[in-house]
């Protein structure tokens, strides 16, 4: 029970800091649009989430088969990230959605799934599938390994977070077949969005952003040394170490 007080009063604290470096590097109005979320996390039921079990909360209008499909798309989703790091550390609070409703309610947007930081995902009525379930999960695992000022420093690039999650989620939109040699379904280009504010203005104009990460940290992980490589990165950058440091650009081909 201590533990869990513990857990809670950290997400507190690190809700209120996402809050905080939010206002401070993209202005009132973006604090606002996320605002409802991050107070959501921190008491589901006051924006009427129903626990469907453990950290997993649903909108009391989600019909019974909505959420056998939701806890099937939590397993399929938690056991690819498991497969690729190993174990998983985070444990987020999941808000699902039925409704659009709900979903305006809690700021809208045109995303499936949306991650914060390390304490939280939310997801849309057609976000409730193991894809992009893996998909914001990666981004947790990945930002809890990190720990939350290198999430809020954006040490990370958000092109290399994102390409990892489509890697790791297995997303048949942006990659191709795992039987074929080269799963890039589209050339990488040079410049790609390093913060998350320019990602997230980004996306919403190309469609293809996703499919250039995916392919660029692909690419970078078969060349050295394929998931190790990548959590090797993220334990090093945990420990201090510089991305710009870890990451190289393979001799041969693109990255």
């Amino acid at each position: 029970m201590k533990c869990g007080r513990v857990k809670r009063w950290y997400r507190i604290v690190a809700i209120g800091l996402i809050i905080f470096i939010i206002f401070f590097v993209a202005g009132a109005d973006i604090v606002f649009s996320v605002q409802p979320t991050l107070a959501a996390l921190v008491c589901p039921r006051c924006f009427g989430f129903e626990q469907l079990y453990g950290r997993v909360y649903v909108d009391a209008a989600m019909p019974g088969p909505l959420r056998v499909q939701l806890a099937r798309a939590m397993r399929e989703g938690e056991t690819k990230v498991a497969g690729f790091y190993g174990e998983l550390k985070a444990a987020p609070e999941v808000l699902a959605c039925a409704t659009d409703i709900c979903w305006q309610r809690l700021g809208g947007g045109g995303a499936q799934g949306i991650s914060y930081a390390s304490v939280g995902i939310r997801l849309a009525p057609r976000g409730i599938d193991p894809v992009i379930v893996a998909h914001e999960l990666s981004h947790i695992e990945l930002h809890e390994r990190t720990g939350l000022a290198n999430f809020i420093l954006g040490s990370i690039p958000a092109w290399f977070d994102e390409g990892l999650a489509v890697i790791v989620s297995d997303d048949p939109r942006f990659l191709l077949a795992s039987t074929v040699s080269d799963r890039c379904r589209i050339e990488p280009t040079e410049d790609l969005p390093v913060g998350k504010m320019e990602w997230t203005r980004a996306a919403g104009t190309d469609q293809n952003l996703y499919a250039h990460a995916a392919c660029r940290v692909l690419r970078w992980m078969k060349a050295t040394g394929g998931n190790t490589a990548a959590l090797v990165l993220i334990q090093k950058v945990a420990e201090g170490v510089p991305f710009s440091e870890i990451y190289h650009v393979p001799a041969q081909g693109k990255s």
